[in-house]
């Protein structure tokens, strides 16, 4: 694995969730789905920044869709 990318439990850390957590939403559709390498869910530095713009971590009263964020960003 590279500097770069993070494996769920570290970004999991990060975000101040847990991997199961994280699992769970991308179950359920709620956040887009993570990259895979052949150790699991792997997250970049953008991954991080798109699911905490989203809500990830933050004990929203609901998650924003990922093209909600996007939209807003132009």
């Amino acid at each position: 694995m590279n500097s770069v990318a993070l494996h769920i439990s570290e970004a999991a850390r990060q975000l101040g969730v847990t991997p199961k957590h994280l699992r769970s939403l991308e179950r359920e559709g709620r956040i887009p789905p993570a990259h895979r390498d052949f150790n699991g869910r792997i997250y970049t530095k953008f991954d991080l920044a798109l699911l905490r713009s989203i809500g990830v971590g933050s004990r929203p009263r609901r998650l924003r869709h990922a093209e909600e964020v996007l939209e807003a960003a132009r």
